[in-house]
C-alpha cells in the first residue's frame, strides 16, 4: 500500500500537515454538523508541549471537549492542532 502512495506523492505526513493547516479554516466555516478527529491522528497527547496546552487553543471547549478533536481533552493536553486563542 505504500508503495502506491509513494507513486503518487502523498505520505502521511503531508496529509496530517494538510489537515493540521486546514483546522483554522475549518473552524471558520462554523459547519456544526463536521466529524471530529481521533486522537491519534493529532497526535493528542495529555501534557502541554513548548509551552501550549489546550485551555490555551482556540478549538478547546471547557471544562474537557474540542471542537476538531473527538473524546475527554485534558486542559493540560496538546495536539497538533493547537491554534492560539485570539487575545
Amino acid at each position: 500500500m505504500s508503495e502506491s502512495c509513494s507513486n503518487f506523492g502523498v505520505s502521511r505526513r503531508s496529509v496530517l500537515l494538510a489537515a493540521a493547516g486546514a483546522a483554522p479554516l475549518l473552524a471558520l466555516t462554523g459547519g456544526e454538523a463536521q466529524a471530529k478527529l481521533a486522537m491519534t491522528a493529532v497526535k493528542y497527547q495529555p501534557d502541554p508541549k513548548d509551552g501550549k496546552q489546550c485551555d490555551g487553543c482556540n478549538f478547546f471547549v471547557a471544562p474537557n471537549s474540542c471542537k476538531m478533536v473527538d473524546g475527554d481533552i485534558a486542559p493540560t493536553g496538546w495536539c497538533l492542532l493547537w491554534v492560539k486563542k485570539p487575545a
